[in-house]
């Protein structure tokens, strides 16, 4: 069926249902944004009459807006995926973590935004993304040192996120935003049991702060529950089962704690990662999807960096190093996407690629056609790719964050071009 036609049927079906509940009295009247991102009136308190108000400036902002909704009037998870189109990664800016920052720089807001190597975020970067034809945005978030030992997060830090989830929400971006390096290798959230046990009620309180502070954003923003959870062992391919089911109580608690805070967090669509975000057959066996109190607004989400011959400049001592995009190459990639498409498309799970980047290695054709390969695989399987960026431009960087001087614009223009 034609898209469009889709979404015109989804409106009216809406608009119909909408209309019948509120013949019951029961008619839905939380705060939603459309992906034409007009809702940015955020309801800042309580009470009958002003719910009602919003209500109405939403069927006024977002009537005719092409948009598919479920019944709540809120956008469906996977219709968010197909909008999202192309995204990018704002690295190594509030993800940068280490015990060093605290004792060798003054420790603010600042020193960790810049820790490695980025400069601050400026508010026109997010306008500059949406020029550049991205219509999303995912903002790796770091909490470690920015939370006391009962959970309570640094107000400055706090602000300093919304400040740049803000400018997201104002160049009418999609925006992610996670708990990123509280996880992996070095973090303090494992998937093992002994780990849920110490440190779910802290991860817990986490998203009831975040998700307070942002409940009555707009449907263009989701939550990512975590990162690339490791196990004890930091195993990043082969996790024995326990660690693999932990992935999912860290999942389901995630979902439930951010339901439970109400206004458009009710409904608001929730992206759930597999174990380190890997694509081996025993990780996506063993994810499953939480438990949820409404229907069609949960994502699963994994990352792409392989072969890791190709897509890394760093020492490769177990094979030989690849500079050129090779039938070995692409082979690997069209492996890892039937893998996918057999456990998320065919199951109907909407599903992003998080993060997938690779090394300059002075071969910026060959680069092209990885980045390319990668997502022509991803829109067979209406999945989304996001660009990680990491700020150095000889390795995965790609945007120049204050100035025009992109390091490859021609990667970036070919995954948009690609991602259309």
């Amino acid at each position: 069926m034609d898209k469009v036609f889709k979404k015109v049927i989804a409106l009216v079906l809406v608009c119909v249902i909408g209309l019948e509940m509120s013949g019951c009295g029961i008619m839905e009247t939380g705060q939603t944004g459309g992906v034409n991102g007009t809702d940015r009136e955020y309801v800042e308190s309580s009470g009958s009459e002003r719910e009602t108000e919003a209500a109405e400036q939403r069927e006024i902002e977002t009537a005719g807006q092409d948009t598919d909704l479920q019944a709540d009037g809120h956008e469906m998870a996977d219709s968010a995926v197909q909008n999202m189109r192309i995204g990018w990664n704002l690295g190594n800016s509030l993800d940068a973590t280490g015990s060093w920052i605290m004792q060798y720089t003054e420790g603010n807001v600042e020193s960790f935004e810049t820790a490695w190597g980025n400069p601050v975020t400026p508010p026109t970067l997010m306008q500059k993304l949406k020029s550049s034809g991205f219509d999303s945005v995912r903002i790796p978030i770091t909490w470690n040192y920015h939370f006391d030992e009962e959970g309570n997060i640094d107000a400055k830090w706090m602000a300093r996120v919304k400040e740049i989830v803000d400018w997201a929400m104002e160049a009418d971006l999609y925006c992610i935003i996670n708990i990123h390096h509280d996880t992996g290798s070095d973090g303090w959230l494992r998937a093992s049991k002994a780990n849920y046990d110490e440190n779910s009620q802290v991860f817990k309180k986490l998203w009831e702060q975040i998700s307070a502070e942002f409940r009555d954003y707009p449907d263009l923003l989701l939550f990512e529950g975590f990162n690339e959870m490791l196990d004890e062992n930091a195993e990043w391919s082969n996790p024995n089962a326990e660690a693999v089911e932990v992935i999912n109580w860290y999942n389901q608690l995630f979902v439930d704690t951010v339901r439970s805070t109400g206004g458009n967090n009710a409904e608001r669509n929730l992206i759930c990662c597999t174990y380190a975000a890997a694509t081996t057959g025993s990780v996506l066996d063993g994810f499953r999807l939480p438990e949820d109190s409404v229907q069609g607004h949960l994502l699963a989400e994994i990352h792409f960096y392989l072969p890791y011959e190709f897509i890394t400049d760093e020492g490769v001592t177990w094979t030989t190093p690849l500079k050129e995009y090779t039938d070995y190459v692409e082979q690997q990639i069209d492996e890892v996407f039937l893998r996918l498409s057999e456990r998320f498309a065919a199951e109907n799970v909407p599903l992003i690629v998080g993060e997938f980047a690779c090394d300059d290695k002075d071969n910026t054709a060959e680069r092209i056609k990885w980045y390319t390969h990668v997502i022509e695989k991803a829109n067979e399987i209406n999945a989304t790719c996001f660009i990680w960026d990491n700020g150095n431009g000889f390795s995965m960087g790609h945007i120049d964050r204050v100035g025009d001087e992109d390091s490859f614009p021609q990667i970036i223009e070919a995954c948009v071009e690609t991602a259309k």
